[in-house]
């Protein structure tokens, strides 16, 4: 064991050295006990009077004296020893508190007089030339006196020593001058803002000193407390001035561009000199001065206010005040409520307009609700980006009110729901306008959704259905994909319930096709003399056609017939009820022009088809004849007899000649009738909607809301049990309004007819509440 003990002594002798010699060195630096007084006289003379001497020379950033190596390692060696020094010789805090002092004594004497002796931006550059300085001492010394601060310091929870020199900065020098130097930043703040070239480095250095006075916590409270307050304050009073000043002198337009400049700057203002936990505020207080305060006396201006800029469709401008006011929480409502009136306003304008010619052609009147609704849905818009307004709901619920108010003002006696039904049968029929398929599916979108304003969309279902019915069943339909569309757009908007009755119509046409084709595989071997092509209607999805007694001629009766064994040997169930007046046939006539025979093929009514084949048994016969063999009614029948008498097309004569026809006249067949064409389609003598048929269509749609506002009664009270007056009537027209806005007046109509036929009864304690009868 000594052996090897000795062979490891002989493999490390530099160890050994090194080791002798450290031991050396520190019994010599034991044996050197520094007192207090000449440790400190050294570190205050070559530290901290040197670097404030070096720091005082210095100009432009360059040092004329430097501290050397050697100097700074034995001024961190003195602090070293005289710290780890055993008592009474450790001078860890007497070297703490000459320290502060040390820093007291350089800021009150040296540092605070020589910012205090200039003024403004003299003052600014010496207070951020003395911070930087200060900064840069605190860092030396910290450096200096690292081991006081890493075991005294932190061994009795002591501020450190860079947390010293700053804190003492703000108590002696930033207190002292904090408002002098707010006044000069605040001063140069508004020369800016009037157009003058400042130093904004210089700004932008001083704000750092308030944002560094709140210590190593980062905290921002001397930065708000010292300067952000009255910053805030004095743009308040300054852009107080420049908005009363603007709003005297300039147009609302010329207004709104200096405020989006000016916040702009304001924007830019924080960006390069400002905290930027100061935009916000900043900005609110702009806008309230330039925006929210002077708001109403803008809108109002009168000869450039937000009225004009409507009128003449200044989009810019709107686009411009939308950014601007959108800025402030109360900014749009006062906007929302012109741009509703000024909608109103052109559309009462509009109906006042076509009032006057009610009697006239009103569908130019649709079109241009069309082209008014394009234009303030445009201005609106529809997202971001898109529109003046961006399509903010505010504005779409103003335009939807608006709009609201004059397209359900009647035009004379045709209210606005029958219009665009009649505009959207133009559109759809054949001899209607003539559109592409992308032209013609945009515009049936545009009514749909002018559509949506109706109150009474009731009204307008049972006036469209009455023209889907014609289009389909004299196959004027321009396209079937068309129709098909429309009904779809209608459904989407108001639900299955509203076009059951639409779908079920063009289902009956496709189910009439093949019933068509199955009866004309049935008389195929059978000679019926007449081709026959019949349309079978379910009752409950079409309008409710009259009913005649028409004598039919044997040639029809024998194809009707016919038609009727076949389609009852295929139902038990369904009974045929004919609807002549919606029949349309193809006759060949015969005629002897200028003593030669010629046919042509006559597309004719029904009815008109009867009244030509009578003349198969004689050549003329008084209207009252005819009367008797189809067995129509008078005033219906002089229709179709005139159409064939005086029409373009005189297939038959009358005697006496005119429009007026009386039982006795005499109605003969025209054999000399002749045309350049084979095949004539003879026109009938249009019957103009007469004010029965509204009114009959509208006494249709007022039974129907009676069964509407009983279900929808029915269905909330067998649901709520019980329900007192004034919760019913809102509930239940809460559930109607999406097709008719009912009258409470009805709707207690119908709750006094549930009653009387016992659906509901009275509460006996409360006449007010009403309880479900199962």
């Amino acid at each position: 064991a000594c052996s090897r003990s000795r062979e490891r002594q002989r493999q490390r002798p530099g160890r050994q050295r090194r080791a002798g010699a450290a031991s050396q060195a520190l019994h010599i630096m034991n044996a050197q006990v520094i007192q207090l007084e000449d440790g400190w006289n050294k570190l205050k003379t070559g530290g901290v009077l040197k670097i404030e001497e070096i720091l005082e020379d210095a100009s432009g950033g360059v040092y004329k004296h430097r501290i050397s190596t050697d100097e700074y390692s034995q001024l961190y060696t003195t602090v070293y020893t005289m710290c780890t020094q055993k008592p009474p010789n450790n001078w860890s805090e007497p070297l703490y508190n000459n320290y502060c002092e040390a820093v007291i004594d350089y800021l009150t004497a040296r540092i605070l007089p020589r910012i205090k002796e200039k003024h403004d931006e003299a003052m600014l550059r010496e207070l951020v030339r003395r911070w930087e300085n200060h900064k840069t001492i605190i860092r030396f010394l910290s450096h200096v006196f690292k081991y006081l601060d890493r075991f005294y310091v932190k061994r009795l929870s002591l501020p450190e020593l860079a947390e010293v020199g700053s804190q003492k900065f703000l108590e002696i020098v930033f207190n002292a001058v904090k408002r002098e130097v707010r006044t000069a930043i605040l001063e140069l703040v508004r020369r800016e803002r009037e157009c003058e070239q400042v130093d904004k480095q210089l700004i932008k250095s001083v704000i750092d000193i308030f944002v560094e006075m709140g210590g190593s916590r980062a905290s921002l409270e001397t930065y708000a407390t010292d300067f952000e307050e009255m910053l805030l304050s004095t743009t308040a009073d300054y852009y107080s001035r420049e908005s009363a000043k603007w709003a005297g002198n300039d147009s609302f337009p010329e207004y709104m561009r200096k405020a989006e400049d000016r916040l702009k700057q304001e924007q830019d203002r924080v960006a390069n000199y400002l905290h930027s936990s100061t935009e916000e505020k900043l900005l609110k207080v702009c806008e309230e001065q330039l925006l929210q305060n002077p708001e109403q006396q803008l809108l109002e201006k009168e000869h450039s206010g937000c009225e004009k800029l409507l009128l003449d469709n200044k989009t810019e401008d709107l686009s411009r005040m939308f950014r601007l006011f959108s800025r402030i929480p109360t900014g749009l409502p006062p906007i929302a409520n012109i741009v509703r009136k000024h909608i109103t306003d052109v559309g009462l304008a509009l109906v006042k307009k076509q009032s006057v010619n009610a009697e006239g052609d009103l569908m130019p009147y649709v079109q241009e609700l069309l082209d008014i609704h394009d234009k303030y849905t445009e201005l609106v818009g529809s997202g971001p980006e898109k529109g003046c307004f961006q399509g903010h709901n505010i504005f779409h619920k103003a335009m939807k009110e608006a709009f609201e108010v004059f397209v359900n003002k009647d035009i004379g006696k045709s209210a606005t729901a029958e219009l665009l039904s009649n505009f959207c049968d133009n559109l759809l029929k054949k001899s209607g306008e003539r559109l592409s398929d992308e032209a013609l599916e945009d515009k049936l979108e545009k009514v749909v959704r002018l559509f949506g304003y109706l109150s009474d969309k009731d009204i307008f279902a049972e006036f469209y259905k009455k023209q889907l019915a014609k289009r389909l069943l004299l196959a004027r339909s321009s396209s079937d994909d068309a129709e098909r569309s429309m009904i779809a757009k209608l459904k989407l908007r108001c639900g299955a319930q509203f076009t059951s009755k639409l779908e079920g119509m063009v289902t009956d046409m496709n189910l009439s096709q093949d019933i068509q084709s199955a009866f004309a595989e049935h008389v195929k071997d059978k000679e019926l003399g007449t081709d026959l092509s019949v349309q079978v209607l379910t009752t409950k999805f079409w309008p409710q056609y009259k009913s005649d007694e028409l004598k039919l001629p044997k040639e029809m009766l024998q194809c009707v017939e016919a038609f009727k064994a076949f389609y009852d040997s295929h139902t038990k169930h369904r009974r045929l009820q004919w609807v002549h007046s919606l029949g349309s046939a193809t006759v060949v006539g015969k005629f002897t022009a200028s003593g030669k025979s010629k046919e042509h093929d006559l597309l004719v009514s029904t009815y008109q088809a009867c009244i030509l084949l009578l003349f198969n048994e004689a050549d003329s016969m008084t209207f009252s004849d005819i009367q008797g063999h189809l067995n129509l009614p008078a005033e219906e029948l002089k229709r179709y007899v005139l159409s064939l008498c005086v029409g373009k097309y005189k297939i038959l004569t009358k005697d006496p000649a005119g429009k007026e026809v009386a039982p006795t006249d005499k109605i003969t067949y025209n054999a000399a009738f002749s045309d350049r064409a084979r095949r004539i389609k003879v026109p009938m003598i249009a019957a103009k909607i007469t004010q029965e048929e509204k009114d009959a269509t509208r006494a249709t749609v007022d039974e129907d809301r009676k069964h509407a506002i009983e279900a929808a009664i029915v269905r909330i009270m067998k649901t709520r049990k019980s329900l007192d007056h004034q919760k019913l009537v809102l509930e239940a027209s809460t559930q109607l309004m999406r097709h008719f806005k009912p009258d409470p007046k009805q709707i207690k109509k119908r709750i006094e007819d549930l009653i009387h036929r016992e659906y509901l009864e009275r509460d006996p304690s409360n006449p007010n509440l009403y309880k479900y009868l199962a």
